[in-house]
């Protein structure tokens, strides 16, 4: 792509418009608006909400939910986007389509906050979609079945995506179905844990859930009947009106669309006599996605298509000139895939990070094997979707064995040594770099560009790394625990410290792989009651650690088994009397940790305000030994 393209006035008006929608997103703007008088509403034990159903009806661990676009609550007016968690195995839920009327009976609430770093945060992002309540139903009644005009195509759309997703549930077994269900709608519901983690593990995540290679799948089907039927004005029709009711059906998500309209505007181009453009496709594409949908912007979605793309938009067709032309087109394909799957990996990287905490090394290898077969599996499970068993039921058996085929692969790359690792979030400084970093690389071997953007991206990382040098700081996070409680301190020396392991286990190593803290240099017990160390033994599998001090006194049973299997490992593991006082330092900050709840104090005063709200939140506090700055999240 040459870089000239960057000045174009689609890509200057779309990168304006981006700009401004993450403004106004940072303003609050798009945040979910719930009118004070309507608080009340959450504490009920029954509301009726009358609704018309806005989404197609998905599938996670809590059960099937559908997005809804309330009109009343308990006879009042109550217009407000709500997130309806349907009755388990309700009669009615699979007959619900968009824009039908709805009457569902049943608790609301407000989404949570996440109370600790790495948590899910429910409401920041139902916040990015519009939504300010969740409804869990008790009953659900369907008003009307009648689907109004502007509604009824999407309405089709959505049977049909049920009426293939129920074959595949009636003919194959659960985790067959899921699995079928992704690769065919980008639907894969709750898999097993332990397939799930495979799948991820394995970079092959995105072709179970929604991606633009879906749609392109279906369109060069279109274009394949079309060229042995049709002229080109039909043939371009044909694909179309199939790739937009697939979308449509798959219901029309950033990847989907993007893919579908990006083809639009190569393809419409080409019959207008005008010379087709990925980049101008792709920005046009952009910019009418964020036109009706600007909240498009801050999900994941939309963030890991347009990434994925813009880089290869920038980098393949360089490598596509750099092969020999004497190399045999397997050979040529083969490495434009291999650089395919190596751009989109390096492109998404932070993206894995922000969204999945985990980044798939082998992923690279993995897609050059699943996507391009993907298709195939694609075919195999509309084949027996639509045309039913075939001859001697032989369709259920072949698709039923594409799918755990399919599993083993997955389990097969996630098991090899480094096939996946944990990630944190990257800081904003941490991005800007990466990305300069990777654009430099992406646009060689275009020197001057490349070598300004490395520079550029250096300058960044070097003076972020000397502002931190020249102000020394000690943080302490304190973590907020349903059953005990536990502080992670981080010294200016670069050691780590965790101060009681109070449980879950499960928090606090979240908490430390978002601060990427991969080693304890020491964990410290402040008391013998399991609110102190009810999380202890998982720490001490899953993470290095320097030395255990626990205090003097009756060790309990369990405890002292799990210190007993610390010094087999090799783990210095002592008692001392001193640490169930335990108060540390930093210049005149104290933090003391021999209460109840731990407190923050200057001199004789103390920052009183941490230690209740630890009920509700985490909290970190930062100091350079002259003063402290308290982060509460709100």
């Amino acid at each position: 792509m040459p870089l000239s393209y960057l000045k174009r006035p689609v890509f200057g008006l779309v990168v304006l418009y981006m700009l401004v929608l993450a403004i106004l997103h940072g303003r609050g703007s798009f945040a979910a608006n719930v009118p004070q008088d309507m608080g009340s509403l959450r504490w009920r034990y029954r509301v009726m909400v009358e609704a018309v159903a806005v989404s197609p009806l998905t599938e996670n661990r809590l059960g099937e939910k559908v997005y809804l676009e309330a009109l009343t609550a308990g006879g009042l007016p109550f217009r407000q986007r709500v997130l309806a968690y349907l009755p388990k195995a309700g009669p009615l839920n699979k007959f619900i389509r968009p824009g039908m009327r709805v009457r569902l009976e049943g608790k609301l609430r407000f989404p949570r906050r996440a109370r600790n770093p790495g948590e899910y945060d429910e409401r920041e992002f139902l916040d990015d979609r519009g939504v300010g309540w969740i409804m869990k139903a008790r009953k659900l009644s369907i008003l009307s079945t009648e689907v109004p005009l502007g509604w009824r195509l999407r309405s089709w759309a959505e049977a049909v995506r049920r009426m293939v997703q129920d074959r595949f549930d009636k003919t194959l077994g659960p985790e067959e179905a899921r699995i079928m269900t992704g690769l065919c709608l980008g639907y894969k519901g709750p898999l097993d844990r332990q397939t799930n983690k495979a799948i991820q593990d394995a970079g092959v995540m995105h072709l179970i859930v929604p991606s633009g290679a879906k749609v392109a799948f279906v369109l060069l089907l279109g274009e394949w009947l079309g060229s042995r039927l049709l002229p080109p004005g039909a043939r371009f029709v044909l694909a179309g009106v199939v790739g937009g009711f697939y979308t449509l059906m798959v219901g029309a998500e950033a990847p989907y669309a993007r893919a579908f309209l990006a083809w639009l505007a190569l393809r419409g181009s080409g019959l207008m006599g005008r010379e087709p453009g990925s980049f101008q496709a792709m920005m046009l594409s952009a910019l009418a996605i964020l036109l009706l949908r600007p909240r498009d912007l801050f999900g994941a979605g939309f963030q890991m298509t347009y990434l994925a793309v813009f880089g290869l938009v920038l980098a393949m067709p360089k490598v596509n000139e750099a092969l020999p032309g004497r190399w045999p087109g397997w050979l040529r394909g083969s490495v434009q895939v291999l650089a395919v799957s190596f751009i989109v990996q390096f492109a998404l990287w932070p993206t894995f990070a922000a969204y999945f905490g985990r980044g798939a090394l082998v992923g690279v290898f993995a897609n050059i094997l699943l996507v391009p077969a993907s298709g195939l599996m694609m075919g195999a499970g509309f084949l027996l979707a639509f045309a039913g068993d075939g001859p001697w039921g032989l369709l259920p058996w072949v698709v039923s064995g594409i799918a755990r085929v399919f599993v083993r692969i997955c389990f097969w790359f996630a098991s090899l040594p480094g096939a996946a690792v944990d990630l944190a979030p990257f800081s904003v400084v941490e991005l800007g770099v990466y990305y300069l970093l990777l654009s430099g690389m992406l646009v060689l071997p275009r020197w001057k560009p490349a070598a300004c953007l490395s520079a550029c991206g250096l300058l960044l990382w070097g003076g972020t790394v000397l502002a931190g040098m020249a102000r020394p700081v000690t943080r302490v996070r304190f973590i907020c625990l349903a059953k005990g409680r536990a502080a992670l301190v981080a010294f200016p020396d670069g050691r780590h410290w965790l101060v009681d392991a109070g449980g879950p286990a499960g928090t606090v190593l979240q908490v430390m792989k978002d601060r990427r803290v991969r080693r304890l240099d020491r964990v410290m017990v402040t008391g013998l009651g399991r609110e102190r160390w009810g999380g202890l033994a998982r720490v001490l599998q899953e993470v290095p650690v320097g030395s255990v001090t626990f205090p003097t006194g009756e060790v309990p049973a369990l405890l002292g088994r799990w210190l007993g299997e610390a010094r087999a490992k090799g783990v210095p593991v002592a008692a001392d009397g001193s640490v169930g006082a335990l108060r540390l330092m930093a210049g005149k900050i104290c933090f003391d940790f021999t209460g109840e709840l731990p407190a923050v104090r200057r001199g004789e005063a103390e920052y009183s305000i941490i230690g209740p709200r630890l009920r509700w939140r985490s909290i970190e506090v930062t100091t350079d030994g002259e003063k402290a700055e308290i982060d509460i999240p709100l």
